[in-house]
């Protein structure tokens, strides 16, 4: 053998070896995860795979370092089946192989790296929608519970509250709040963990309580046998329990119902409380006095008996006896009504020839007699309204048992022939009736005014109130469309009652609406100021007109503002007067007045 050829020998053998060598290094090439008594397949990477399809004399093994921890429980070149046993955090699975690859002998030492985990995940923390809460009675709120891990094995949970009395949660985490009070809510781990979350609650009572009670009266003034019907006011409307207990201090003089009607029984003193019956303490009360019931004893009238020409008009007056008498109310009644009729303030109109007795009767049906005689109608002759009246009148208002007194300005002028009543109140009426409220002459001494075709009194604009005269027939029990005058003897005037309404203006409807009547005037008689009649118009009034509280003039000038009773409450000189609480009120002038409505 020659000495080139042995050193080639020695060589091969030499790289062979060192091959050898290298190829069977052990290096890991991968890892995996795998639970107790479960599988997981690992795989020889991609190059080893191929190198060993390309090689011959290929014998391979797959084992555990450790069959406690995990198992091979199949393999085949490429891969093997490995089983967890015992959960751990590494237990290496081997790959050993020897081969012939290009008529060279090779080796492959690999291994894997397992962590076998326990099949039983633990709940590492509980946590809830809501730490805390604030519920009404009765109300309801749905809790949500998140368990950690999210793989954890058991994810179910337990709930429950520590005063159901308070607080009752269902199974599913849904809160009810059944009473005031504190309670905390427990969402608990059912693996066995022991975690868990809570939530407080507290519950506020689902109640309105009552904060005021207001009564439509505070005193009043009754006599034994009367009732008065108190209504409660309560606030907040939204309260739920309205309930109320009526009681009086003294049932002796006054005695009250379960729904307030309160009946006088005799003279004294009681106060009747309104008691909220939802625990609020809150109450209201109204001074109840009791006073002697005083009858009248007579009824007598100026006249007893009179002679009237057809059309003619007469004013009766009754006085009732004693003064104090508690009910003075007055019934009039005409006993042929076809001769001679009466109203409700004893003002008889003669009807036509004959007799009739006129009869007024007190509450306890005493009565006192006027006879009428009523004569044929004068012979026709025209009488001359024209002039400047001073009218004196009484009127009413809501309360038809408080009168006040009232003077104003009346003014008749003549045009083409016919009267007119051009002025009233100190308001122009010749503007909105077309020339005035046209008087057609009776004949007789008396005049009528159409009231159908026009009776404004005073507009100014849709702003303010339009006022209109109105006329109540006692014969027909029914509005007139007919207002009366009768001229006296000495050239004075009689005005039949009639009433003053206020209407508003609607915008929605455009038209005239909500029509309420302001006064009734009775015991209406016109002086004559100035018999040769009026020349020209009378003095002009400044425009007036008003907004809430306050009444405005169009100029500066001397005026004089009246309550409707009479009570003086401005006098200078202004173009406004603020601070007047709602209400009538007279404006006078100089000699003119006229009425204001204020808002």
């Amino acid at each position: 053998m020659s000495k080139v050829r042995f050193q080639a020998i020695i060589m091969a053998v030499l790289c062979l070896f060192v091959k050898i060598q290298v190829a069977h290094a052990s290096a890991k090439v991968g890892e995996a995860t795998v639970y107790e008594d479960r599988t997981v397949t690992v795989n020889l990477p991609d190059p080893y795979k191929r190198t060993l399809m390309q090689s011959t004399g290929v014998t391979c093994q797959w084992y555990s370092e450790s069959n406690s921890y995990a198992t091979v429980t199949s393999s085949t070149r490429y891969s093997a089946t490995i089983k967890g046993v015992r959960a751990t955090s590494s237990c290496k699975v081997y790959f050993k192989c020897s081969y012939f690859i290009d008529g060279f002998y090779r080796t492959m030492d690999f291994y894997y790296d397992i962590t076998v985990k326990a099949t039983t995940i633990s709940v590492t923390n509980v946590s809830l929608s809501r730490s805390s809460a604030t519920m009404k009675e009765g109300n309801t709120l749905q809790l949500s519970a998140t368990v950690y891990p999210s793989n954890a094995t058991n994810k179910q949970v337990y709930w429950s509250s520590s005063n159901t009395s308070v607080a009752t949660v269902s199974s599913y985490g849904l809160v009810s709040a059944k009473s005031e009070g504190t309670a905390t809510i427990t969402c608990r781990a059912a693996d066995g963990s022991g975690k868990y979350a809570t939530c407080r609650i507290m519950v506020e009572s689902s109640m309105v309580y009552i904060s005021s009670i207001s009564l439509n009266e505070t005193e009043k003034a009754l006599y034994a046998g009367e009732t008065l019907q108190l209504r409660a006011d309560i606030t907040p409307s939204t309260a739920t329990n309205k309930s109320l207990d009526w009681s009086s201090d003294n049932a002796a003089v006054a005695t009250v119902s379960s729904n307030g009607l309160v009946t006088a029984k005799s003279t004294g003193s009681a106060t009747i409380i309104c008691k909220a019956k939802d625990g609020s303490g809150k109450s209201a009360a109204c001074s109840i006095v009791v006073k002697e019931f005083v009858k009248p004893v007579s009824v007598s009238l100026n006249q007893t008996k009179a002679v009237l020409k057809e059309g003619e008009i007469l004013q009766l007056i009754a006085t009732v006896t004693p003064e104090d008498a508690t009910d003075k109310s007055l019934t009039w009644i005409s006993d042929n009504r076809e001769v001679a009729t009466v109203d409700n303030h004893g003002i008889v109109t003669a009807q036509r020839k004959g007799t009739a007795n006129i009869i007024v009767m007190t509450a306890n049906d005493l009565a006192a007699i006027c006879a009428i005689t009523v004569e044929s109608e004068s012979t026709g002759e025209i009488s001359e309204w024209q002039g400047n009246y001073h009218v004196s009148a009484s009127h009413v208002e809501n309360n038809p048992t408080q009168t006040y007194p009232d003077e104003f300005e009346l003014v008749i002028q003549k045009n083409e022939g016919a009267f007119y009543i051009t002025s009233m109140f100190g308001c122009d009426l010749t503007q909105n009736n077309n020339g005035g409220l046209r008087l057609k002459d009776q004949g007789n001494g008396t005049a009528t005014v159409d009231i159908s075709e026009y009776n404004i009194l005073n507009y100014t604009n849709s702003s303010n109130p339009l006022y209109t005269l109105y006329v109540f027939d006692e014969a027909t029990d029914d509005w007139s469309d007919t207002w009366t005058l009768k001229m006296n003897d000495d050239g004075s005037l009689l005005l039949g009652d009639f009433y003053v309404a206020a209407f508003l203006w609607s915008e929605e409807n455009q038209k005239w609406q909500d029509g309420e009547l302001e006064a009734l005037y009775y015991k209406v008689t016109a002086e004559k100021k100035n018999l040769t009649g009026i020349v020209g118009q009378p003095v002009e009034m400044p425009a007036l007109y008003s907004t809430p509280g306050v009444l405005i003039l169009d100029r500066i000038t001397d005026i004089a503002v009246y309550r409707d009773n009479g009570v003086l409450v401005y006098k200078g000189k202004t173009n406004q007067v603020n601070h007047l609480s709602k209400g009538v009120y007279i404006v006078r002038i100089g000699s003119q007045s006229r009425k204001v409505l204020v808002k």
